[in-house]
C-alpha cells in the first residue's frame, strides 16, 4: 500500500498568482516543487538558457580545450572514447563533431558493453596508441578509469577526461571524511569534483561535452550559437540519463525540445519519421520511452556506434534504412526485456529473496545490457534497491537501480572489494564481480542495510485536493506551462476523497483499461481514464462495497460505490471537440 502525503507549504498565492497572471493552482505547484519567489516562478514559466552558468567556472575547462587546441594546430589524431547509452551516444556525437569543426583530425570509439564493459580501460588504450592516436578525450566516463589514464600516460598520450558520475573516494584515517581520489589526466572536466565552481551539479555527461563544445568554439572566435546547435542533442541525453528537470536542465530540455522538433539533422529527423512523431509536439515521454530506447537498442544489442553513425549520416535514404533497424532491434530488446522481468518477479515470489531489504537477483542466461532495465523495473515494482547479476563474458556483471533513502554508489563501496569493478550515482550503478561472490555481495548489502518499512514503502506526493469541479479547459490548458514534465519536475497530480464511480466500460484492444462516469461536486458528471491497475481497481470497489459491486458498477445501476482517487486532469480532443476528462493514478 502507498502513502500519500499531501504537500502543505505556506506562500503568498494570491499575490503572486495575481503578479504572474496564472491561477493560484500553479502557484501551489510551484511552490510544491520548491520555488518561493517571483523571480524563481517566472523563470520556470519562462526557461531562458541565459541561466546556465559560466562553463569556464568549471574546474580544468579551459585547461582541456587548451590542450585540444595545442593537438588541432599540431594535426595530432585525437580519438573520443564514449559510453555505450544514450547519454555516451550523444556526447560522442557532440565532443566529434565539435572538434572536427575546429579542424581536428578526429575520430571516436565506444566501449563493446559485453567485451569491454563500462568505460575506457587499457585495451582500448592500446588499441588507440596501436591506430596512432596521441590524443584521448572521454565523455560520460573516464572519472574512474585511472589504469586505462596511467597507461595513456606511460605511453606519452595526452588524455582528457570529461565526465558527471560521482569522483572515487576514500575515506580518511577517522573514517568518515571521504577524500576525492582524480585519476592522472592531464585535465579532468567533472562537476562531482570537490574543487569545481560550476554551481549547477546535476547536468549528464552530453550537457558537459556540450558546455567544451562552447568553450572550444570561443577560443576559435566562434559565437555561441555555433555550440547551440549541440542543445537538442543536450536534451535527450538530459531525460534519458534521468538528470533532475531543475534550473539549467529543465531550460536545456525545454529549449531542447522545440529544438528537435525543428531539427535538420538528418538522423534524429529519421527516426522522428519511423516511430511517426515527425511533425507532432515532442514531450519528455517521447524522449525517455520512444526516442531514447531506439538509440539504446544498438548499445545492448549490438554497438552504439551505428547510433552515433545515425546522427551523423547525411544521406536520407540511409539514415532511414538505419533507424529502421534500430526501431527492429529495439523491439526485440523489449521481448528479451520482459522475459527477464517475469523471471525475476518469479524468484522474488517463490523464494526467500522476498524478505531481503536489498534484492540481488542472479539471472545468468539474461542479456547482461538488459540488467538495468529489469532492476529499474523490479525497484518500482517492490520499492527496494535492486541489483540484477548476468554472465559476462569474465564473471558476472549487474546494474543496480534505487530508492530515495538508499545510496546505492555508498552501500557498494562499502563492500567494494567484493567487485572487479564498479561505479555509479546514489540511485544507480554498474558492477562486475567473480560468480562465486554474488552471495556473499547479497548477504553484506542486506547485513549493512539500515532501511526501515517507510523506507520501503512508496510515497506519493499529492500537490493539492482540488475538485473536479474546479477544473476547466483553461486551467488545464496551463498545466503546459509547467512542462516539461520528467524527474524532478513531475507531472501535478490532485486528489479527491470519495469520488462517486457511477459506470465503468472496459476499453482497449484486450479490454485491458477502462473507461468510468464519475460525479462531480455540482452534480454533473465526468469522463476518468484508467490505464493500469484495473484488476486491481475492480479488487478493492468489491473488498469495499461487497462482492457484487463491480458488476453493478459495470451495468450503470445505482451502487453508492465511491473510491478516494489520486488523478491528473486532462483535455480529450475527438473530431474537433474538446472535453475535460481525468486519468487516475492511484486510489483507495
Amino acid at each position: 500500500m502507498s502513502k500519500w502525503i499531501l504537500q502543505r507549504k505556506a506562500a503568498d498565492y494570491a499575490g503572486l498568482s495575481s503578479k504572474l497572471r496564472v491561477d493560484p493552482v500553479l502557484v501551489r505547484l510551484m511552490v510544491n516543487r520548491g520555488l518561493s519567489t517571483y523571480e524563481e516562478m517566472h523563470e520556470y514559466l519562462h526557461p531562458s538558457l541565459n541561466c546556465c552558468a559560466d562553463p569556464h567556472l568549471f574546474a580544468d575547462m579551459d585547461l582541456a580545450c587548451e590542450l585540444l587546441m595545442e593537438a588541432i594546430d599540431e594535426g595530432v589524431k585525437i580519438r573520443v572514447v564514449g559510453d555505450y547509452d544514450v547519454d555516451g551516444i550523444m556526447s560522442t556525437y557532440i565532443l566529434t563533431s565539435a572538434i572536427r569543426e575546429a579542424g581536428g583530425d578526429v575520430d571516436y570509439a565506444v566501449p563493446h558493453r559485453m567485451v569491454d564493459g563500462y568505460g575506457i580501460n587499457p585495451d582500448m588504450v592500446q588499441q588507440a596508441y596501436d591506430d596512432g592516436v596521441g590524443f584521448i578525450i572521454t565523455c560520460d566516463n573516464g572519472i574512474a578509469a585511472a589504469p586505462a589514464i596511467d597507461l595513456a600516460k606511460e605511453l606519452g598520450m595526452t588524455f582528457v577526461v570529461t565526465d558527471h558520475h560521482e569522483v572515487p573516494f576514500e575515506l580518511d584515517a577517522d573514517g568518515i571524511t571521504k577524500i576525492q581520489k582524480l585519476p592522472e589526466a592531464d585535465a579532468v572536466v567533472d562537476p562531482k569534483r570537490d574543487d569545481c565552481n560550476y554551481p549547477f551539479k546535476g547536468i549528464c555527461g552530453a550537457q558537459v561535452a556540450w558546455k567544451l563544445a562552447e568553450v572550444l568554439f570561443e577560443f576559435l572566435g566562434l559565437e555561441k550559437a555555433e555550440s547551440d546547435k549541440f542543445l537538442q542533442f543536450a536534451a535527450i541525453a538530459t531525460v534519458c540519463d534521468v538528470m533532475e528537470l531543475k534550473g539549467e536542465n529543465r531550460a536545456t530540455v525545454y529549449h531542447g525540445i522545440k529544438a528537435i522538433e525543428n531539427t535538420d539533422n538528418i538522423g534524429i529527423n529519421a527516426l522522428l519519421a519511423r516511430t511517426e512523431l515527425k511533425g507532432k509536439p515532442l514531450s519528455c515521454y517521447h524522449l525517455g520511452f520512444i526516442i531514447g530506447p531506439c538509440l539504446n537498442a544498438s548499445g545492448r544489442l549490438d554497438t552504439a556506434s551505428r547510433a552515433i553513425e545515425l546522427l551523423m549520416e547525411t544521406d536520407q535514404a540511409k539514415a532511414l534504412a538505419m533507424a529502421n533497424e534500430l526501431v527492429e532491434l529495439n523491439s526485440q530488446r523489449k521481448n528479451m526485456t520482459q522475459i527477464g522481468i517475469d523471471k525475476a518477479r518469479d524468484m522474488i515470489e517463490n523464494s526467500d529473496l522476498n524478505k531481503d531489504r536489498v534484492l540481488v537477483i542472479y539471472i545468468p542466461e539474461l542479456h547482461e545490457s538488459l540488467a538495468g532495465i529489469v532492476a529499474g523495473r523490479i525497484r518500482e515494482a517492490y520499492c527496494k534497491p535492486v541489483l540484477v547479476i548476468t554472465d559476462a563474458e569474465d564473471g558476472a556483471k549487474g546494474s543496480g537501480r534505487s530508492i530515495p533513502a538508499y545510496n546505492m554508489f555508498e552501500e557498494l563501496t562499502g563492500v567494494k572489494d567484493v567487485f572487479t569493478k564498479f561505479g555509479g550515482h546514489p540511485m544507480a550503478a554498474g558492477v562486475s564481480l567473480p560468480t562465486d561472490k554474488i552471495d556473499e555481495l547479497r548477504t553484506r548489502l542486506n547485513e549493512r542495510c539500515t532501511l526501515t518499512e517507510d523506507d520501503m514503502q512508496e510515497v506519493i506526493k499529492i500537490d493539492c485536493d482540488m475538485p473536479l469541479s474546479y477544473i476547466t479547459e483553461e486551467l488545464v490548458d496551463s498545466l503546459d506551462l509547467l512542462a516539461p514534465y520528467g524527474t524532478g519536475n513531475t507531472k501535478p497530480l490532485f486528489a479527491l476523497k470519495n469520488v462517486p464511480i457511477l459506470k465503468a466500460a472496459y476499453i482497449g484492444k484486450e479490454g485491458q483499461y477502462l473507461r468510468m462516469t464519475v460525479g462531480t461536486e455540482n452534480g454533473n458528471t465526468m469522463t476518468a481514464m484508467m490505464f493500469r491497475n484495473v484488476p486491481e481497481f475492480e479488487e478493492a470497489v468489491n473488498q469495499k462495497f461487497g462482492a457484487d459491486a463491480w458488476n453493478r458498477v459495470c451495468a450503470g445501476q445505482t451502487n453508492g460505490v465511491t473510491m478516494d482517487i489520486i488523478y491528473e486532469p486532462s483535455i480529450n480532443e475527438f473530431r474537433g471537440n474538446r472535453s475535460i476528462q481525468i486519468m487516475i493514478e492511484n486510489f483507495k
